[in-house]
C-alpha cells in the first residue's frame, strides 16, 4: 500500500468515527429523564403542642448529578404536613428548614425546625407506581447548636485558713462543632427548681420548658464574638485575680465575660472589671448579686432565646403551685418564675450530690443524668473541684446524659 492510500484509508477511519460519536451524541440528547414523583410528610416534634408549621422548604440534592430540586409548598394533613415534587431516579440527600409556633402553657413560642436524611432512595415501586413516599421526623434546632457546657466550677476554693471562698466561680462553653459558631445572644441559666427537694409543680411544664430563676445573655450584634471550633470561653462570676485574695483561688482577670448585678442592699455590692464585658442580666432572683449554689443543688443550661428581653420578661412570666407537708400538716406553695422553651436550649447540665439527690429538673432529653462535686451535702472535700466535660478526641463527648459525659470531682482547669 502507497503513501497516498494510506493517507485515504485514514480519512476514511476518521470519517467512521466522527459518525459513531455523532450517532452517540445524538443518543445522549434524546435521553429524557424519568421523573418520580416524591411526597414527603413530615411528623412535628415531640412534645409540643398544637405546632403550625411556617415557611418549610425541602431541599433534595442528588449523590450523583448534584442538582437540587426544591420543595416548599408543605400543606396540613392530620398532624403532619405532606408536599409532591418531581424528581429524577437516584439516591438524593434531603435537608428540611422551616418554622413553628406551639403553645407553651398560656404562651405562644416560635422556633426553629430542621431535619437531614442521607441515602434517600427515590425510584419507582416494583407495581410500576411512580410515587415515592418518605416520613421524616422534624427537631427544634437553633443556629447555635453545637456549643456545650464544657465546665462548671462552682464548688469555690478553702483559703490557706480553710475558710470558704466562693467569689472564683466560674462555666466554660466550648464550640463543639465543625465551623464558626458566634456566642453573641447566648444565655446561660439556673434552675429554679432544686435536684435534690421533688414537688408535684402544678401545672407540669417540664417535659416543655425549663423553669428559672435567672439568665444572663453574652452582649452582640450577631458576629461580635466568634468562637473556633474546640474552642472554649470563660464566663467568671468575678473576673478578677482572686490570687490576690486566696493564695488557694485562680486568676480571672482575662476571663471573657463576668456576672455583675446592681445591687440593692449596699452591704452586698458587686465588682466590675471594666476590661472584661458584663453579662445582660434579664432576670435573677437575688437582691445581691448572682451566684452558683456551692454544693451543686440546681441545673443549668445555655440557650438561644427567640425573642427579645422585653418580650420574655412579659410573655414567659410563670405561676405555679405544690404542696408542702410539714409535722403532718400540708401547705399549698405559690410560686412564679420564667418558663425556658425546651426547644431554645442548646445544653443543660444537672448537678446534685448522691446522698440527698432527689430528681431531675430538666427533661431527660435535655439531661438524663447528673453530676457532682462531693457526695454528702456540705461535703468537706468538694473544695477546688469541678465538674468536667469528657473528650474523644479533639471532640467534646455529648450524649445528654451528664453522669456519663462528665468528669465528677475533677480538678478545675483553671486551677492546674
Amino acid at each position: 500500500m502507497n503513501t497516498k492510500e494510506k493517507f485515504r484509508l485514514i480519512l476514511a477511519f476518521i470519517a467512521v468515527s466522527v459518525v459513531f460519536a455523532s450517532c452517540k451524541d445524538n443518543d445522549n440528547e434524546n435521553e429524557v429523564e424519568q421523573n418520580v414523583k416524591f411526597a414527603m410528610s413530615l411528623d412535628m416534634p415531640l412534645n409540643i403542642n398544637s405546632p403550625s408549621l411556617t415557611g418549610a422548604t425541602a431541599t433534595l440534592t442528588n449523590v450523583q448529578t448534584k442538582k437540587t430540586y426544591v420543595a416548599k409548598n408543605f400543606r396540613r394533613a392530620g398532624t403532619q404536613y405532606v408536599d409532591t415534587t418531581e424528581v429524577p431516579e437516584g439516591n438524593y440527600t434531603l435537608d428540611i428548614r422551616g418554622g413553628i409556633s406551639y403553645n407553651l402553657d398560656t404562651t405562644i413560642v416560635n422556633t426553629s425546625v430542621k431535619a437531614t436524611e442521607s441515602n434517600v432512595i427515590v425510584n419507582k415501586t416494583s407495581t410500576g407506581n411512580d410515587m415515592s413516599h418518605k416520613t421524616i421526623a422534624l427537631n427544634t434546632y437553633n443556629a447555635q447548636d453545637g456549643f456545650v457546657i464544657s465546665e462548671m466550677f462552682f464548688t469555690g476554693t478553702l483559703t490557706p485558713e480553710g475558710k470558704q471562698y466562693s467569689n472564683d466561680q466560674y462555666i466554660k462553653i466550648a464550640n463543639n462543632s465543625d465551623s464558626v459558631l458566634y456566642a453573641d445572644g447566648l444565655a446561660f441559666v439556673e434552675s429554679s427548681f432544686m435536684t435534690v427537694s421533688k414537688f408535684d409543680y402544678t401545672p407540669d411544664i417540664m417535659n416543655q420548658a425549663m423553669t428559672i430563676d435567672a439568665i444572663y445573655i453574652i452582649p452582640g450584634s450577631g458576629k461580635d464574638h466568634p468562637i473556633k471550633p474546640g474552642q472554649e470561653i470563660t464566663l467568671a462570676l468575678n473576673a478578677k485575680n482572686h490570687k490576690e485574695i486566696n493564695a488557694n483561688s485562680i486568676d480571672l482577670s482575662n476571663a471573657d465575660f463576668e456576672f455583675y448585678d446592681v445591687s440593692s442592699n449596699p452591704k452586698f455590692s458587686d465588682d466590675d472589671n471594666p476590661n472584661v464585658p458584663n453579662l445582660a442580666n434579664w432576670y435573677d432572683y437575688s437582691n445581691t448579686y448572682f451566684t452558683l449554689h456551692n454544693r451543686g443543688y440546681h441545673s443549668y443550661a445555655i440557650a438561644k432565646p427567640e425573642t427579645d428581653k422585653e418580650t420574655f420578661l412579659r410573655n414567659y412570666y410563670y405561676k405555679y403551685s405544690y404542696v408542702m407537708s410539714a409535722n403532718g400538716n400540708s401547705y399549698t406553695m405559690n410560686k412564679d418564675g420564667y418558663k425556658l422553651p425546651n426547644s431554645w436550649i442548646i445544653d443543660a447540665v444537672n448537678l446534685s450530690i448522691a446522698a440527698s439527690y432527689q430528681w431531675n429538673v430538666v427533661s431527660a432529653s435535655l439531661d438524663a443524668g447528673w453530676a457532682h462535686c462531693g457526695s454528702i451535702d456540705a461535703d468537706k472535700t468538694r473544695f477546688s473541684k469541678a465538674v468536667v466535660r469528657k473528650k474523644s478526641g479533639n471532640r467534646f463527648i455529648d450524649t445528654n446524659n451528664s453522669t456519663e459525659d462528665f468528669e465528677s470531682d475533677a480538678t478545675p482547669t483553671l486551677l492546674k
